[in-house]
């Protein structure tokens, strides 16, 4: 392979400029030309109001509660939120929201009021006005935010709690769960100290709450969990035998120690119908849960082959990629590999073989499966982080979700003396069928991701044995029926998690009976997201039907040291980790978390089986953005192609807007030929109060070509796109098919006819903001990778490019050597 490598854009802070802001446009009349309508739909909404505030009047905690506003379908975007004139944020501030187009407002009966009036004073008559020759609907904003809004609701039991009381007792026996509720609430009670400092409506709101669970009764033990600006309002509370009750405000950041003196959970069904009573109650609480119980991902093994596996030598003198193990433990046998352990399961209560087969097929993974299946060199620094213990789960982990404390504590402390950044995360959660929505644990993964500037790489989860899918066919209508009528194959929890990749499973590429790199009939499948793509990528994981002399397909070594072959998403994972660890180790200095997961995206490619059109609109629910290649494959590209990256941070009022010329080599004709790839990857602020809409910040690029008029027309598609159009134009089929609102974007297109009439482009990475939202002081930092090249494999892309790149005076250099230059990379 020619050497033409990745090209690092050093100068694009040359390149970012102001945004030009048109300003607003009219408001929408959703109720044009229908005003005896508008007026029904303004006294309903009047009616709706005046039914809470009663309900508030005879609450015994507190008059300030929360109601749902939901919005009509058509109403979604920004633009339309009913947060100005109607629920000022003064009087009537929006604190959260749910599903996509639900909010919640905070509402008092003086607040009722003036909202009835304000709408009361609203005009009931169709404004117009004349542009351009045309009559125009003219609302005022109020009647416009009127119409955006459907209904309102009060927050009831039956939003806050799906479980019953002996689902709950039954969940909370398993010592796994920890025992605790998690309850979400509306908003942060402060230390009592500053009680003083607020309204009293609003202390009444608070003090009812806390001083209600510190007089509930012996046994009780409230925790808040977390602590984090913008992390939702959550509390774990935990009923013991005994003991005076304990309501702690603030979260406790000690590493745990085993314990065998634990108190047991209290599961007096009485107690617990009292304490449910009293938060189904209680207008503060938003959300009662029960607790996810952490498990490994089922995997299947055998000692197919049994024999004693021939460890790689390590050279002391040799660069190796390093990758941490999040799981039991990792067996002494690879010796001088494992270069530091955190220590904090007895070894009597550890299971290492699901730890060592994830460690083996880093280290020596490629020598047991061939270069297909294990594309990068052998060796690997192992970090373990042995976290999870085979038995006494509860001795370990008594308090609210500690298990995430300590990975948390672990984590930071791991970093800072190995160095480590890409973390294996081959556990799953299962979680009460009555949850939903994006999980706490996924929630504290990305906390930890950002906080430490390290990468998860986090299974998608196996399928229970008896909800296995049939093998792949290899017709695709076959493939569509098999996914219809399977049930109980949802992505596990926290593979959803935004600022870190999930991974699914594929079949091994020679295997008798099984169709190569098609999806593995146990691996998890991700479903519509408000945060992107889910998986996020596949790698081989084993066949879920076992060879009678191959096995499952998929090799590496156990805690002895031999040699078996095993399947499962929990060894998937771990192949794309190498991949991601070696891009680390082999570019020098500093790796952004954006470029290094755009790396990974950008140069995945979908496995065959799925090229298929039939599979479209399923393939990216199953494989994500596809399998990933080599550390070489994707640093070293060739002579016909080019692949460019732009690393820096959009802030307020400002974009990247780069121009070039296309390369001449693919202008035929006058046209533009060839084809481009871009992927964008960024880290938006994060508000987990805001349910579907917790990301709050878009950040997308588009490639764009010069027209006749002087605009530029964007020219790529998102991948996945429905060939019957663009993605839609509502706010939800943008979410869905473009990419709205994902920290990861990806789009390509291929001009085999040429496009266009210009060689002008123009590159652009722009933003927007949810309503109420603003960019952070510190910006939002990206990653944006262009890829130009000829799939022909004919033209000299790379040195025509670069070449007229010259010549306008951007620079670059090898991505490999760029932070020796540059500060980010």
């Amino acid at each position: 392979m020619a050497n033409s490598p990745i090209q690092v854009v050093l100068n694009t802070n040359n390149f970012i400029e102001d945004v030009e802001n048109p300003g607003g446009g009219s408001f929408t009349d959703f109720y044009e030309d229908k005003d005896t309508e508008f007026i029904e739909h303004r006294d309903s909404l009047s009616q709706q109001l005046q039914e809470i505030k009663d309900m508030q009047v005879s609450n015994e905690f507190a008059p300030v509660s929360y109601a749902k506003i939901t919005l009509r379908q058509s109403a979604l975007a920004k633009s339309h939120r009913p947060s100005k004139a109607m629920f000022n944020p003064v009087i009537t501030p929006i604190v959260g929201a749910g599903e996509l187009g639900e909010l919640y407002v905070e509402l008092t009966p003086e607040s009722i009021d003036r909202v009835s009036s304000s709408m009361g004073r609203v005009e009931t008559k169709t404004r117009k006005k004349l542009v351009d020759g045309k009559e125009l609907s003219n609302p005022s904003r109020m009647r416009s935010e009127i119409g955006a809004v459907d209904h309102i609701s009060a927050h009831t039991k039956s939003d806050k709690r799906k479980f019953s009381i002996t689902e709950a007792i039954e969940w909370l026996s398993d010592p796994r769960s920890g025992g605790a509720y998690i309850i979400e609430l509306f908003d942060d009670p402060p230390a009592k100290k500053d009680w003083d400092t607020l309204t009293i409506p609003k202390r009444r709101l608070f003090s009812s709450f806390i001083n209600g669970l510190e007089t509930f009764g012996s046994g009780l033990f409230a925790l808040k969990i977390r602590q984090d600006k913008d992390a939702a309002v959550l509390y774990g509370i935990k009923l013991e035998e005994g003991g005076t009750p304990v309501v702690q405000m603030f979260p406790i950041q000690s590493s745990a120690t085993k314990n065998t003196n634990r108190k047991p959970v209290n599961l007096d069904t009485t107690i617990h119908a009292k304490l449910l009573d009293f938060l189904d109650r209680h207008p503060l609480v938003k959300r009662v849960a029960l607790p996810p119980i952490i498990t490994k991902s089922r995997v299947s093994s055998s000692s197919l082959r049994g024999t004693p596996a021939t460890m790689p030598i390590f050279d002391s003198n040799t660069s190796y990629p390093k990758l941490c193990i999040v799981d039991g433990g990792v067996s002494d046998v690879f010796g001088d590999w494992i270069q530091d352990r955190w220590g904090l399961i007895s070894p009597d209560d550890k299971n290492e073989h699901h730890g060592s087969f994830i460690a083996g097929l880093a280290v020596i993974g490629k020598d047991l499966n061939g270069s297909e299946v294990c594309k990068e060199n052998n060796g690997c620094h192992i970090i373990d982080l042995d976290i999870y213990p085979s038995r006494f789960y509860d001795s370990y982990y008594s308090k609210p979700l500690e298990f995430f404390n300590e990975l948390e504590i672990a984590v930071q402390n791991l970093k800072a003396r190995t160095g480590v950044r890409i973390f294996n995360f081959s556990l799953n959660i299962e979680e009460h069928v009555t949850s939903s929505g994006y999980s706490v644990p996924a929630q504290i993964l990305d906390k930890i991701a950002e906080d430490n500037d390290v990468i998860f790489i986090i299974s998608a989860g196996n399928t229970h044995p008896r909800h296995a899918r049939k093998e792949w066919p290899s017709d695709p209508v076959e493939v569509l029926k098999t996914f219809v009528a399977t049930r109980n194959d949802s992505l596990k929890v926290p593979a959803e998690s935004c600022r870190n990749i999930s991974v699914s499973a594929l079949n091994p590429p020679d295997m008798s009976g099984i169709v190569p790199y098609g999806l593995s009939n146990y691996s998890c499948r991700g479903i519509g997201s408000r945060t992107g793509l889910k998986p996020d990528l596949a790698h081989i994981g084993g066949s879920g039907t076992k060879h009678h002399t191959e096995g499952h397909g998929l090799f590496s070594i156990n805690e002895h040291g031999h040699i078996e072959d095993g399947c499962g998403t929990s060894y998937a994972a771990p192949n794309v980790a190498k991949i991601i660890a070696s891009l680390e180790n082999a570019i020098e200095g500093d790796v952004s978390r954006e470029t290094l997961i755009a790396l990974s995206i950008h140069h995945a490619i979908l496995p065959e089986p799925f090229n298929n059109r039939q599979l479209n609109t399923v393939a990216k629910h199953l494989v994500g953005f596809g399998m990933p290649q080599s550390t070489q494959e994707i640093l070293e590209g060739g002579d016909n192609a080019i692949t460019l990256v732009f690393a820096n941070r959009i802030t307020v009022g400002r974009k990247l807007n780069f121009r070039f010329s296309w390369p001449s080599c693919l202008v035929k004709n006058g046209k533009c030929t060839g084809q481009a790839k871009l992927t964008i990857v960024s880290t938006p602020p994060l508000n987990y109060r805001y349910g579907s809409e917790f990301i709050r910040v878009n950040i997308d690029a588009r490639l764009r070509q010069l027209q006749s008029n002087g605009r530029y027309l964007g020219r790529l598609n998102a991948i996945y796109t429905p060939e019957t159009g663009d993605g839609g134009l509502y706010e939800k089929d943008q979410i869905e098919h473009s990419f709205k609102w994902s920290p990861i974007k990806v789009y390509e297109k291929k001009f085999p006819r040429g496009i266009g009439t210009s060689t002008d482009w123009s590159l652009d990475v722009e933003y927007l903001t949810r309503d109420g939202e603003k960019i952070p002081q510190h910006g939002v930092p990206f990653t944006a990778i262009l890829t130009i090249f000829d799939p022909n494999n004919e033209e000299p892309v790379f040195n025509d490019m670069r070449q007229t790149l010259q010549s306008i005076g951007v620079q670059t250099v090898d991505i490999k050597t760029a932070a020796r230059i540059v500060s980010r990379v």
